[in-house]
């Protein structure tokens, strides 16, 4: 099995090498391919008024690679999920679980070698990782990493100077905003990014430097729930929040364990490289559809739920004896999460005005009758 793993990611590469055999120009001058006017203004048009002022009366400059890097400071880093070149290839040979994502990056590199049609904005800065480095990405890190991982030797470029903390949140969270592949746990992230920016600003400022709504904000930031380590994994596999909703919620409701929420993460992390290797044998224009979207099939929220439910029925099977009957699982699982809502429901029951109130009041009390007769049931045979 891992040889065939192999002699697939051998073939992506090889595949992606035809792709960016093309020569590079690698004079300091602006290619006569790039019209100038129109990649600044589709630049500033593309992120709003913000990026705007940054780029008036710029030009566009030819910068060596090396000479470029993100800004890997952990307050500073880009929301966007996106490993460093070096972190994406061990040994020259793709890592497992990126290889989809280095695909699309050596598609992405083939398109520079052959035109950049928008350059990149960095401004001037150095970097502890890259010692070479004199300028630090503001846009475009993707482009830079595709870069990278085919040998570009340089990147048409934008110097602006240095934005502040709230500009570079709002920038790069416009940069990604509209693109397919950006989930919503780096949206969580932009989030809570832009409040730290903003000096722990209330989060309505932070709503309305992002266009967010209140609730949008709400069921975004439900994504936290998740350790960093299982946040990095929801933001690789690309899961929305709708997705992924039935985990973070039973996470956060305590049904699940994080060790559980490991697990399923980890069977998801299974089913997307399984994914990417057929994909590898069934390019996209042969697929049945072609689409960005047709990659992912299989991770999403029915996949997510099935998962959760059988990691429930698990968690209700345990200290059972085998000689249990099947209902008792499902059962035992009922009630835990009967009683974790009861529980949740203390605090707004009082909210609730008398036409609710009564209803559910009779909903909990033919509950508890039933509750009653099932106990009565399971009483020892001495005490009846």
């Amino acid at each position: 099995m891992a040889s065939k793993t192999s002699e697939r990611l051998r073939a992506l590469q090889e595949r992606a090498a035809t792709l960016v055999s093309h020569p590079d120009e690698t004079t300091g001058h602006v290619p006569s391919t790039v019209d100038v006017d129109a990649a600044l203004n589709a630049a500033s048009a593309h992120f709003g008024g913000t990026l705007e002022q940054l780029v008036r009366d710029r030009t566009i400059q030819r910068i060596p690679t090396g000479q470029i890097a993100p800004d890997t400071r952990p307050d500073m880093r880009q929301p966007r999920f996106l490993p460093l070149p070096e972190q994406l290839l061990l040994d020259g040979q793709p890592v497992l679980e990126y290889q989809e994502l280095i695909a699309e990056l050596l598609m992405l590199g083939a398109s520079l070698r052959e035109r950049q049609i928008q350059p990149i904005v960095v401004f001037a800065g150095s970097s502890s990782d890259y010692p070479a480095a004199n300028y630090l990405i503001l846009v475009g890190q993707r482009r830079w990493t595709a870069a990278c991982l085919v040998n570009l030797e340089s990147l048409d470029a934008v110097v602006v100077g240095p934005p502040t903390p709230s500009e570079r949140v709002l920038i790069q969270y416009a940069e990604n905003e509209a693109r397919e592949e950006f989930s919503d746990m780096e949206r969580a992230w932009s989030l809570q990014q832009m409040k730290q920016a903003l000096q722990d600003a209330p989060w309505e400022e932070v709503e309305t430097r992002l266009q967010m709504s209140r609730a949008r904000r709400q069921q975004l930031l439900r994504l936290m729930a998740f350790t960093p380590e299982q946040q990095r994994q929801v933001a690789l596999l690309r899961l929305q929040e709708t997705q992924s909703r039935t985990l973070h919620s039973a996470l956060r409701s305590g049904e699940l364990t994080p060790t559980q929420v490991d697990g399923i993460l980890e069977r998801l992390a299974k089913i997307a490289t399984e994914r990417a290797l057929a994909m590898v044998q069934t390019p996209p224009a042969e697929s049945a559809t072609g689409s960005a979207s047709s990659r992912r099939l299989g991770i999403d929220g029915p996949t997510v739920a099935r998962l959760v439910a059988r990691a429930r029925r698990a968690a209700a099977t345990a200290g059972l004896p085998s000689t249990a009957p099947r209902w008792l699982a499902p059962l035992r699982e009922q009630i835990q999460r009967t009683s974790q809502g009861m529980q949740r429901s203390l605090d707004r029951a009082e909210t609730l005005d008398q036409t609710h109130a009564d209803t559910l009041r009779a909903d909990l009390s033919h509950l508890q009758t039933q509750m009653q007769q099932l106990l009565d049931r399971l009483a020892p045979e001495e005490q009846l």
